[in-house]
């Protein structure tokens, strides 16, 4: 079999989607127009080959890793219960339940609690790995992919640290009542020199990331990028018509505590005070101490739930590789 041919053959997704790109990008970097070798993309794509014919030579990676996103939408589903509870009546609890930790205590708590955190520690771990592998394939080397790989690589750790929690506690339990990490870590961080600029950076960043979810993720679909077979305008395939609606209203209601969260750790820097920091559930909270705050925790509450949603019904349709747009 001929380079060129090979560089095809390994670029097929035998899960039904295809790297043609990467296809046609091996291809021109083993040969030239003329037939000779040329030297190696300096870009570095070649983690991206790597990874990417490891996956098409071993399709059962993609399908382990795509588990991670039912594990991932059970935690959201969870805290935005606990949102709606508290836009309901119990924003004067102290309960940490709105927040990733929240939704694993209120697993713990369960008849057979620790084996189904035991499960969904397993499945936050194939999360990881699927954001570890995102980064390891995408290719460009532009704003945007840059952009990519930072938020792909704190998702992962993010979510790593999530996965060290859920071993945890299916291990030894709940933990115990803690301040709100968020708190925690913004105390700690102003008794640097410059700390204080460094949170109130964290907390602008934070609210960015927030409108970056509203606009780019919810409204404007880019979502869809990510997902086979979806197409963000089309109407005429109601379970298509299910997933990107739950999509909008998810990324929406995800921004909007993302957003909440940046703003208080940012007015915590701004007044010197790390006790006005917030993480999601503390957050939340805070603000529904008012009838138009309880009604945008209702919003938050319902839209990290079809969130979750959202994350169980699109796993099988979520696509390793660089966006499409």
């Amino acid at each position: 079999m001929s380079t060129i041919e090979q560089s095809t053959t390994a670029s097929i997704d035998p899960t039904g989607s295809a790297n043609t790109g990467s296809a046609a990008t091996r291809s021109a970097n083993t040969t030239s127009a003329d037939g000779g070798a040329t030297t190696d993309d300096p870009s570095g794509d070649g983690v991206a080959d790597t990874v990417d014919d490891a996956v098409a030579d071993n399709p059962v990676i993609e399908r382990l890793t795509r588990l991670g996103w039912i594990a991932k939408g059970v935690v959201y589903t969870l805290m935005g219960g606990a949102a709606i509870s508290i836009a309901q009546s119990s924003r004067d609890s102290q309960d940490d339940q709105a927040s990733p930790k929240g939704a694993l205590d209120t697993i713990i708590d369960q008849p057979g609690g620790r084996i189904a955190i035991a499960v969904l520690a397993v499945g936050l771990a194939l999360y990881c790995l699927w954001r570890v592998l995102s980064v390891a394939v995408i290719r460009s080397t532009d704003l945007s992919a840059w952009l990519d790989r930072i938020g792909y690589t704190f998702s992962a750790g993010f979510y790593a640290v999530l996965t060290y929690v859920a071993v945890n506690a299916a291990v030894n339990g709940a933990d115990p009542e803690r301040d709100n990490t968020v708190e925690r870590w913004s105390r700690r961080a102003m008794d640097w020199q410059f700390g204080r600029w460094l949170v109130m950076a964290a907390g602008v960043v934070t609210f960015a990331v927030g409108v970056f979810f509203v606009v780019r993720k919810g409204v404007m679909r880019s979502f869809c990028d990510d997902l086979t077979e979806v197409d963000g305008d089309r109407r005429d395939d109601t379970i298509e018509r299910i997933l990107v609606g739950s999509g909008v209203a998810g990324w929406i209601g995800r921004g909007i505590v993302t957003m909440l969260v940046g703003f208080f750790v940012t007015r915590s820097a701004w007044r010197f005070d790390p006790d006005e920091a917030r993480g999601f559930d503390a957050a939340l909270r805070s603000v529904a101490d008012t009838t138009t705050g309880t009604v945008l925790v209702w919003v938050a509450g319902v839209g990290l739930v079809v969130y979750g949603a959202f994350c169980l019904l699109s796993h099988r349709r979520r696509r390793l590789g660089e966006s499409r747009a």
